[in-house]
């Protein structure tokens, strides 16, 4: 069964006949990439419109080789709308919004101090984790969110201790 992904160029409603009496088999035809799909449904997906980007799992009729839409197991059709490429920039620059908050502290009249984070320790981390799953599995400790933000502080702790270089 072929994918097709495209935009929609035209749908045209089938439903009726041309004298208007009601089709004996109801369906809408649409256009995608210079394909003529049809939809053997007396109801319209909502996302099935003009302009919009969809992707369709289509079959080839037996009869006469169109297209249509694949059905799911439970009849509704295999298609669905894509995002539009339109998507805002997300992505972030520590730079720019250090210039930001600098700027917003000024028209407050005050102090921006900026502390920067220290980096993430694998080696502390691959310890910690460690000697606490070790204890979770010997039963050892009371597994609640208090015990456990308790043996946490106190492995890191125990590590600063031992194996911390600065």
């Amino acid at each position: 069964m072929p994918n097709i992904s495209g935009v929609v160029k035209y749908v045209y409603d089938n439903r009726l006949m041309k004298d208007g009496s009601p089709n004996k088999y109801p369906n809408y035809t649409f256009g995608i990439n210079d394909q003529k799909i049809v939809l053997w449904s007396a109801i319209k997906p909502v996302f099935l419109e003009k302009g919009k980007k969809l992707s369709v799992a289509v079959q080839a009729s037996k009869k006469n080789g169109s297209l249509f839409v694949q059905p799911k197991p439970d009849k509704s059709p295999m298609m669905q709308e894509l995002p539009s490429e339109n998507k805002e920039d997300t992505s972030f620059n520590p730079d720019e919004l250090e210039a930001q908050l600098q700027e917003a502290a000024k028209e407050f009249d005050a102090d921006l101090t900026v502390e920067t984070k220290k980096p993430f320790n694998k080696d502390e981390y691959m310890f910690v984790m460690a000697l606490a799953k070790s204890c979770l599995e010997s039963g050892s400790i009371n597994v609640t969110k208090e015990s456990m933000d308790s043996l946490i502080k106190d492995l890191k702790y125990l590590y600063q201790v031992n194996f911390h270089n600065s």
